[in-house]
């Protein structure tokens, strides 16, 4: 029996002078494809960027929907070659300051009931499940790598004035490789998934992303709450910061 999937996405511009964040969803005969990517890099090269991530992984599973981990990680350097391929168009020769992208895709079999996911940078992935919040993926970071290495609290990571120092991006290193799940990942009635840029889960923390979470009728309404939340919070940085959630079946709270 197929699940039923519910999906939505916002993205907010926040108190910066544009958009560099990009969200992208497909649904083909039950196949599901979400995409968020944020991008950096130069005057409007960052909105470029995560465009091109976005635009690309959708034509992928467009063409074709990734069926196991390797497929899905061929997708996503797909995107980061289409961004090596714009910096060289553009004559860029400074690698360090060229346009990259982070990306978080996660693919969702309705008729299988499996889910695949994928990500490089530090936008996440997080799943609520049984009342409580994980996260699936690991920032690719500096910051991440102190904390690992025991030289920052893990609880302070939003805080930092350095977390946006990355460690791999999608068209910032030619030996990239994005961290997928190699074995499919089974779902279950009431999942719920949020991909989010560091904009996002930097401004809402885990605590009110599951509280919204459980109080909400549906992923429009879950969003648009936890938007709300960042709102309410009044940064004068505020980053762009960007989310899309996706509802397994019916949840109960």
């Amino acid at each position: 029996m197929m699940l039923s999937v519910r999906v939505s996405q916002r993205s907010c511009t926040g108190a910066r002078e544009r958009n560099e964040d990009c969200v992208g969803v497909e649904h083909i005969d039950g196949h599901w494809c979400m995409v968020l990517s944020d991008g950096a890099g130069g005057h409007r090269d960052g909105a470029l960027a995560s465009r091109l991530v976005v635009d690309r992984v959708l034509a992928g599973f467009r063409s074709r929907p990734p069926t196991d981990g390797p497929d899905l990680s061929e997708l996503m350097l797909d995107a980061h070659d289409g961004i090596i391929a714009a910096q060289r168009a553009a004559g860029a020769i400074d690698r360090a300051g060229a346009m990259h992208a982070t990306a978080v895709v996660l693919l969702v079999d309705a008729s299988s009931g499996r889910a695949l996911w994928g990500h490089v940078g530090d936008s996440r992935l997080y799943l609520l499940r049984d009342r409580g919040i994980s996260a699936l993926t690991r920032d690719d970071s500096v910051l991440q790598w102190m904390v690992d290495a025991g030289l920052w609290r893990p609880g302070e990571l939003s805080s930092h004035p350095q977390r946006n120092q990355l460690m791999a991006a999608l068209g910032a290193d030619e030996g990239v490789e994005p961290h997928v799940n190699e074995e499919p990942f089974e779902l279950r009635r009431g999942d719920a998934f949020v991909l989010c840029s560091d904009g996002w889960w930097g401004s809402v923390a885990d605590a009110e992303i599951e509280r919204l979470c459980a109080g909400a009728a549906g992923p429009d309404e879950w969003l648009d709450a936890m938007i709300a939340c960042a709102v309410a919070r009044a940064d004068p940085r505020q980053d762009n910061f960007s989310a899309i959630g996706c509802w397994i079946g019916d949840r109960t709270g």
